[in-house]
């Protein structure tokens, strides 16, 4: 066992039973092993270690023995997760009963698994979750987890003049430039607003570095999809957050940064102006994998094709050009495809009721002043455009990061609420104790 599987394993050992007895060590924990990966960087044995199974089972069993929060798993956004899955399972089932796509059948049932064992820890974090610290150390800790790529690749960004493409560990959720790229976009609001509520003079001066930094780290993703992403973004930050005073220079320095470290190779791949670059291989690619959703929701509207129906079997049937394989390219034409029309009208209704709740939770917050609340609320929503833009061209519907900004939603949601009737109750009483 080398050093650092031994390092993983001293950490890692003493935080199950921890998980247990204090479900919320699980949860951050698992956050840290599902996003910052560790395991990743081990060695032998330890790379393939289930580190993330041995913290979830013992948290969850913790969540069931000690906790009390089951009502506040209950609210609109978990509902329709909950219908969502229900309708993943059907298209589940109907696929791997379909001789179409039985050839793709194991991959469907390995998707499903992964993307319910992801939903239910979802779910349990919401629960768990019960306060407003609570939820600020877990933001903290999830936007600290994908700064780290930057950081760690800052050195070779900068000796290498930006030659150096920036990616993820082998195996994780962001192994590909363009995942690591859109989690950028959804890491960075959430680095903003922690800098400017935050009161501790080092943790704004770390957020602060950290958000710096992410905006040319997003440049040396190569991604296009990311830097639509990033200007969609910025664009709203810039617009609609009272901060833009301050916002607008930090900008500027993080794309200067960019722009002075950009090799000849980044800007080449970014200008769209010059002929044939917007009709490049990989855009061709896209537009095949669409059309091959389009045609395969035709013929299957209700139910789809089921998880990794991306196959070259069904690209023979059903895509312009069946030698080009890919993935989907989209997550809304990978929805479309994989659960029909009714999966992807169900996934956009989850996207819009946590805007809506978001926009409610803004509302109430401006009413009774609470600018932290308000200010978490647009870090939320301004994540979520960041994953909605950047997810035009990445086929990442299924990403974990996503389903955890719904979970922080559904809990600003209710810590507010509840902290803010509380409030009126007591102005209440001191009300009518004076009259």
């Amino acid at each position: 066992m080398g050093l650092r599987a031994a390092l993983l394993l001293a950490v890692l050992l003493p935080c199950v039973p921890l998980s247990f007895f204090r479900p919320f060590i699980g949860v951050i924990c698992w956050t840290i092993i599902s996003f910052a990966g560790p395991q990743w960087y081990a060695w032998g044995a330890a790379y393939y270690f289930p580190c993330a199974e041995m913290i979830a089972i013992p948290t969850m069993l913790g969540f069931v023995v000690y906790s009390r929060g089951w009502l506040r798993m209950v609210s609109r956004e978990t509902i329709l997760m909950g219908i969502l899955w229900t309708w993943f399972t059907i298209t589940t089932l109907v696929s791997v009963n379909t001789p179409l796509f039985a050839a793709h059948s194991d991959m469907t049932m390995y998707r499903w698994q992964f993307i319910s064992k992801v939903l239910l820890m979802t779910v349990i974090t919401m629960g768990i979750v019960d306060t407003f610290a609570r939820l600020r150390i877990l933001v903290m800790v999830t936007a600290g987890c994908f700064a780290f790529y930057v950081v760690k690749a800052l050195p070779l960004m900068i000796t290498t003049g930006g030659g150096f493409r920036l990616y993820g560990p082998p195996r994780s959720m962001v192994e590909d430039n363009n995942d690591l790229g859109l989690a950028l976009n959804m890491t960075l609001p959430l680095l903003f607003y922690v800098w400017q509520t935050e009161t501790g003079r080092r943790l704004r001066q770390l957020f602060f570095g950290l958000f710096i930094i992410t905006i040319p780290g997003i440049f040396f993703t190569y991604s296009r999809g990311a830097m639509t992403g990033l200007v969609a973004v910025m664009t709203l930050m810039l617009l609609k957050s009272k901060q833009r005073l301050v916002l607008l220079p930090v900008v500027v320095m993080g794309l200067v940064l960019g722009l002075v470290f950009a090799p000849p190779a980044w800007k080449e791949r970014m200008d769209f102006t010059r002929k044939g670059a917007a009709l490049d291989n990989s855009a061709f690619s896209r537009l095949n994998s669409w059309q091959f959703a389009r045609n395969l929701a035709w013929d299957y509207p209700i139910f789809g094709g089921g998880f990794d129906t991306f196959t070259k079997e069904l690209f023979d049937r059903y895509a312009p050009n069946s030698n080009d394989v890919h993935g989907p390219h989209s997550i809304y034409f990978g929805v479309l495809a994989e659960h029909g029309y009714v999966g992807l009208a169900l996934y956009l209704s989850l996207v819009v009721s946590c805007f809506a709740s978001l926009r409610k939770i803004g509302k109430h917050a401006r009413r009774m002043g609470d600018e932290v609340a308000s200010a978490y609320a647009n870090a939320f929503g301004f994540s979520l455009v960041g994953f909605l833009t950047s997810g035009l061209f990445l086929g990442r519907a299924y990403f974990d990061y996503y389903f955890a900004i719904i979970c922080c939603i559904v809990v600003l949601k209710h810590v507010c609420f509840n902290e803010w009737r509380k409030m009126e109750q007591e102005e209440y009483m001191d009300a009518r104790a004076v009259a």
